[in-house]
């Protein structure tokens, strides 16, 4: 019994040494932090030289002291050079934007670390804590594959991988599988130390922690922090649910069926906290981390969607899309949308269709376009023109319809068209004989 429980565990370990896990995920954590350093240089930008130059609040000779005080480093001290100043400043913000982009390799990615260490030890003060995460995090994601998804590869880092011995190209594997343990367990950590912090502090224990919180100046959100101080029952479950959150958000992470919830929540968590209380550096570096555990439900999301695409049979070529060639805003449109689109389906004014195809649905066709076969109709709105450019050889326009038929994005799609169905008249191009017919007008 006790070798068979062994030898199943060497299968399991030998599965997880030779399938990288959560691929997508750390694909998705390398482009969000370097977009949460992009930002934070582009969000400084004109102040560039007052917050980080070397004449700036800080002197240079002060910042340099600090540095050597503290045992670190920072490329801002080698020179008190403006010039140097500004290549360096410049430096980060094209590595962090080559970061997300995923263009660089991880080369790059380790050049982006450096660089932002550097620019945040220049200006502590402006700091979040989303900082000291991403200083961890980045060196475990030099150890994973998080370029092969999500990037732009240039085909050097192929090269190079060729003139690796065998030996050494086998580790890969294991080596990111090792990263996004790494990251998982400090994700974790963050968690349950950040959560028993809580539940020592009184605040916490008695439930109105959040009532203090929210009215701090910094963390205030006008309109929205009143209303959430100002009831007694929001700052007692906002506050221990928080804790019990914290606390328990590792039991949940190890639960298979579990984890890709205790990810959406920890999500939801940190975007409300960057919406209401400010820190949004520290919100989106938590979500960025928080993706390494959603990775198997976005790859699954992924599947089924382009299952779906392929089961999708084109539209029938002898297919038409009726619009109303009364309404001069319509032409225009259909027309526009027609150049651009190139779609194999025709548009045609409703009222040249013979009676018997338009008789049974004359109005609706006065109040939408209408995608008709044989006298069925197969889409209306905003979603027969998704159909009518779904197969078109422009991939923007191929773009649009899926985003169209997308769920969520369907419901307000619809809703747009109403809207501009019903205001049309006016509408560039249009004239009074756009204006829909009121109910009294049929007989």
């Amino acid at each position: 019994m006790s070798r068979t429980r062994t030898n199943r565990l060497l299968e399991r370990l030998d599965a997880v040494g030779s399938r990288p896990l959560s691929v997508l995920g750390v694909s998705g954590t390398r482009m969000l932090l370097g977009f949460v350093g992009f930002m934070y240089y582009a969000s400084q930008y004109g102040d560039r030289r007052f917050l980080f130059g070397p004449a700036g609040v800080l002197p240079w000779a002060d910042f340099t002291a600090q540095i050597h005080e503290n045992g670190t480093f920072s490329l801002y001290t080698l020179s008190d050079s403006t010039l140097w100043f500004e290549i360096v400043f410049h430096a980060g913000m094209l590595a962090a934007l080559a970061v997300t982009c995923g263009v660089g390799g991880r080369l790059g990615l380790a050049v982006h670390w450096a660089l932002l260490w550097s620019v945040y030890q220049r200006q502590p003060v402006l700091l979040d804590g989303g900082d000291n995460l991403a200083y961890l995090v980045i060196p475990m994601l030099l150890l994973t594959r998080c370029y092969d998804r999500l990037s732009y590869p240039t085909g050097l880092a192929r090269a190079l991988a060729r003139r690796v011995p065998p030996v050494l190209r086998s580790l890969s594997t294991p080596l990111h599988n090792l990263g996004v343990l790494a990251i998982a367990v400090q994700m974790c950590l963050v968690y349950v130390v950040s959560g028993l912090y809580k539940v020592q502090g009184r605040m916490w224990q008695d439930g109105t922690a959040l009532f203090y919180v929210l009215r701090v100046s910094e963390f205030n959100l006008p309109g929205v922090s009143e209303l959430v101080f100002g009831n007694d029952y929001l700052v007692f479950i906002g506050t221990y649910s928080t804790t019990l959150f914290l606390v328990y958000f590792s039991m949940g992470i190890l639960v298979p069926r579990l984890r890709p919830w205790a990810a959406v929540v920890s999500i939801g968590f940190h975007v409300s906290i960057g919406v209401v209380m400010g820190l949004t550096g520290f919100a989106l570096t938590m979500v960025a981390c928080d993706l390494v555990f959603l990775s198997g439900a976005l790859e699954t999301a992924l599947d089924r969607a382009r299952a779906a695409l392929r089961r999708r049979e084109p539209v029938p070529a002898d297919a038409v899309l009726a619009f109303d060639g009364d309404c001069g805003f319509c032409q225009a449109a259909v027309s526009r949308i027609t150049a651009g689109a190139r779609p194999t389906v025709r548009a045609v004014p409703w009222q040249s269709l013979p009676d018997e195809v338009t008789d049974p649905h004359v109005e609706r066709l006065d109040r939408e376009v209408l995608l008709l076969l044989d006298g069925r109709v197969l889409a209306d709105g905003a979603q027969a023109l998704a159909e009518f450019v779904r197969d078109s050889p422009v991939r923007g326009y191929r773009l649009a319809a899926a985003l169209l038929r997308t769920p969520g994005i369907r419901a307000c799609a619809a809703v747009g068209y109403r809207w501009v169905a019903n205001n049309r008249q006016r509408m560039p191009g249009s004239s009074e004989a756009c204006a829909l017919p009121g109910p009294s007008t049929r007989s």
